[in-house]
């Protein structure tokens, strides 16, 4: 783990992160210029996390890419397109800006078009989006309900339901940026001007090939995730592994809800493995990461879910629902629908992988990784995506002063 995952797991058990959390919140940073190859040539604001950038650089995290990598990686893209940055958290309700900004980056709908108004007209405003469009997102995570009460008949209650609107926000932005293929920009589908990027990791330190029995690990799948069971489709691929000859090895924090539920899959399957919380990076993960070809998940509504990209760079061929918006050809498998007996007939496909197929795939996902879902990648095509929507903005605003000329 790095020194800053070791630190906040300490004052975690100790109680005392959640006043350093507060205490983030209300922390602003000014005048951020790390990155900027000469002086500044404007200033950017930037509402999403201050935490992340507030130790040391040589002490700041370098494990988790979700989010702190990302609240590190927009002012280093900003500051390399000439801006220092000021930064703020995004549910920061009192501080109010009182420079002039070149840029504005924000995330989020509790304070997006508050500060909005106060950065000015002239300014580029930009939305950051990590997931797709947040109607979109809760008629998924509500579907997904919907068909879990279905089958087991309970009726559980929603995991990620997005309550702030965000209409406001994508309505009062110039453009937005969101983390996904083109499947996620669709959703944002009334959105003129929108770019898309990839996601990242940071790069693991050993070879994840390496030591694999590719023979053995057909046979075994992680799943690795962030918060929310059904909606990141645990239930189904239990579902689909109840009695099925491979292992499930469960890494996610699992609700009592739901615990209930599922009991017997959870507590009496042979097959089925449940982990609990593993650091990323740590020993016990990158065994298991060994162990399994696979990780698998059915998640409803994403961005990019950065726990399968971390999976994906130590070498796990990922199984993916369209709905996690990365794109697996010639690395990976696509699940053509998240139904119990549709996941478990593409488990029985896979299992049955040559050792020298798997290893294969394994090669070419890790060169994709390393071309397409780097850190110092999320930072250039963050400064590019950026760039084309300033330039949408001054074409429409030449636009606009070419049309009151003519009348």
């Amino acid at each position: 783990m790095s020194f800053f995952q070791v630190l906040y797991t300490t004052l975690r058990q100790s109680g005392v992160a959640q006043s350093i959390l507060r205490y983030g919140h209300r922390k602003v940073i000014t005048g951020f210029d790390e990155f900027c190859a000469s002086g500044p040539d404007g200033r950017a604001l930037v509402s999403y996390l201050v935490l992340p950038v507030m130790p040391p650089r040589r002490f700041r995290d370098r494990v988790l890419f979700s989010n702190h990598g990302i609240a590190q990686a927009i002012p280093e893209a900003l500051n390399k397109l000439g801006y220092e940055v000021d930064i703020v958290n995004h549910d920061n309700p009192t501080w109010v800006p009182h420079r002039t900004y070149d840029v504005f980056v924000g995330h989020g709908g509790r304070n997006f078009d508050r500060l909005a108004r106060h950065v000015g007209e002239a300014t580029l405003k930009i939305y950051f989006s990590t997931g797709i469009w947040w109607r979109e997102a809760n008629r998924r995570a509500a579907e997904r309900l919907y068909e879990a009460t279905v089958r087991t008949g309970f009726l559980l209650p929603p995991e990620r339901a997005i309550q702030c609107n965000e209409d406001h926000a994508t309505l009062a932005a110039d453009g937005v940026i969101f983390l996904g293929n083109s499947s996620a920009g669709s959703t944002y589908g009334c959105i003129r001007n929108k770019v898309g990027i990839n996601n990242a990791v940071f790069p693991v330190d050993y070879d994840p090939v390496q030591g694999r029995d590719f023979s053995n690990g057909r046979r075994h799948f992680l799943f690795f995730s962030g918060k929310g069971n059904v909606h990141k489709g645990l239930d189904v691929i239990l579902e689909a592994f109840d009695g099925f000859d491979a292992h499930l090895h469960i890494c996610q924090a699992i609700q009592p809800q739901f615990a209930r539920v599922y009991e017997r899959h959870l507590n009496e399957r042979p097959n089925i493995h449940l982990h609990g919380f593993l650091p990323m990076r740590g020993r016990e993960f990158r065994a298991l990461a060994l162990m399994c070809n696979w990780t698998i998940s059915a998640t409803c509504a994403e961005g990019q879910p950065g726990a399968v990209l971390e999976c994906m760079a130590h070498g796990l061929i990922p199984i993916l629902s369209a709905q996690a918006n990365i794109d697996v050809e010639g690395i990976g498998v696509r699940l053509p629908d998240c139904s119990p007996a549709t996941i478990r007939s593409v488990l029985s496909e896979v299992v049955e992988w040559s050792p020298a197929r798997c290893n294969e795939t394994t090669q070419n996902l890790l060169n994709v990784m390393t071309q397409q879902y780097t850190a110092a990648g999320f930072v250039k095509s963050f400064a590019k995506a950026v760039q084309t929507l300033q330039t949408a903005k001054q074409s429409a605003a030449l636009h606009g002063r070419i049309q009151l000329a003519e009348h």
